[in-house]
């Protein structure tokens, strides 16, 4: 084996260090004593006790808030409650399978550069953004304080859950496109014309294992998407819903500082700063299972370049059943089969995005409005 490069060494360093984070936020607990993981499920669950206790006077009434106060009350909730399911559903797989490697999806590729540098890139912003905020505690005010305090660990967690997946899907893609490359050797030596010998069932016969192997290889990319989609599935769910309210209340409360004098330059870059990490986050996350998506269907029309007619009729059945294949195993990554995570995902989410916020700059008026009627009865 090689000795690792210095670029391939800080991409070990690097990846080890994101696992290390997902096992502080008890989004892996594969491999850990029974006494830690009970311990860490004891407490985060005593964490988000506290905050459900904090939110209670909110839930009954007894506290009366605006439509930012409510905005914020509603993030702060569904953040946590994401969170807790899936410190819930880790600690729960981590019980029955402890002893098993196959609940969680490793990383895949733990030396390759580009899957090291893309998850720091992505991550760069998340610490950035959690700098600022720490920075400004002192001078910001006791709601906006304490609305911080209780979403920043939930919206970590379910950040670095995000770059987890990326990874994962970048690792698998990897594989990918060195099986494509097999392919488009294989396509090329067997439509070539010459010498004559190509064109022989014999010849055809000997290159039959070939493309049995490549057919093993693509159901075991498949199996890796499938294993992607058991262990991300439900956490891509709740992840996309709490992005996606997200980046509306964020995008509405960019709206009301822009327009609010005195210009507030922190509050706008700082709302600026969470809108950019999640577009970032989700616009990778689809971009990458795209790409997957089409690296499959570019092997299904390479297959159409085996066909023989005239041919072995043992290789013509294997490339017609490998071509069946491809069109029934894609490599999809869903969210518990809810929705595909593609570029049509983004698109769809941003015209959301625009009728939602409408509809709380509407309020807004709305509010203020009665606001001054009230003031001057």
């Amino acid at each position: 084996m090689f000795p690792l490069t210095r670029s391939q060494a800080a991409s070990c360093v690097m990846l080890r260090l994101l696992h290390f984070l997902l096992v502080v936020f008890s989004l892996r607990s594969l491999g850990q004593p029974r006494l830690v993981l009970w311990l860490r499920f004891g407490c985060w669950m005593n964490w988000y006790l506290f905050l459900l206790v904090q939110g209670l006077p909110r839930i009954g009434g007894a506290q009366v808030c605006n439509l930012d106060c409510q905005l914020r009350f509603m993030l702060s909730f569904l953040f946590a409650a994401s969170h807790c399911y899936m410190v819930a559903n880790s600690f729960i797989r981590a019980l029955k399978l402890r002893k098993s490697k196959g609940d969680v999806v490793e990383i895949l590729e733990p030396s390759n550069p580009l899957v090291a540098f893309t998850a720091l890139a992505i991550v760069l912003p998340v610490l950035l953004n959690t700098f600022m905020i720490l920075t400004n505690l002192a001078t910001s005010s006791d709601q906006v304080w304490s609305f911080h305090l209780k979403l920043q660990p939930s919206f970590l967690a379910l950040q670095l859950q995000i770059v987890s997946l990326i990874s994962e899907v970048m690792g698998v893609n990897i594989k990918l496109r060195l099986a494509k490359g097999q392919f488009q050797t294989l396509a090329r030596e067997v439509s070539c014309r010459l010498p004559q010998v190509k064109q022989q069932a014999e010849f055809l016969d000997q290159q039959a294992h070939r493309v049995l192997d490549l057919k093993r290889r693509y159901s075991e990319i498949y199996y890796l998407y499938e294993r992607i989609n058991d262990n991300f599935g439900g956490s891509l769910l709740i992840i996309f819903i709490d992005f996606f309210a997200m980046y509306v209340c964020h995008a509405y409360w960019l709206f009301v500082d822009v327009r609010t004098p005195p210009l507030r330059k922190y509050a706008i870059l700082l709302n600026v700063l969470y809108i950019f990490n999640v577009d970032l986050q989700m616009t990778a996350a689809c971009w990458h299972c795209q790409q997957g998506y089409n690296l499959g269907r570019q092997i299904g029309c390479l297959i159409s370049k085996l066909v023989k007619p005239v041919g072995s009729k043992r290789y013509n059945d294997l490339v017609s059943e490998f071509s069946l294949q491809t069109l029934h195993q894609q490599f999809v990554v869903t969210a518990k089969d809810f929705f595909s995570l593609n570029l049509h995902l983004l698109s769809s989410m941003f015209a959301a995005v625009v009728t939602y916020l409408v509809i709380l700059i509407q309020f807004m008026f709305a509010e203020r409005s009665a606001t001054r009627i009230t003031g001057s009865v």
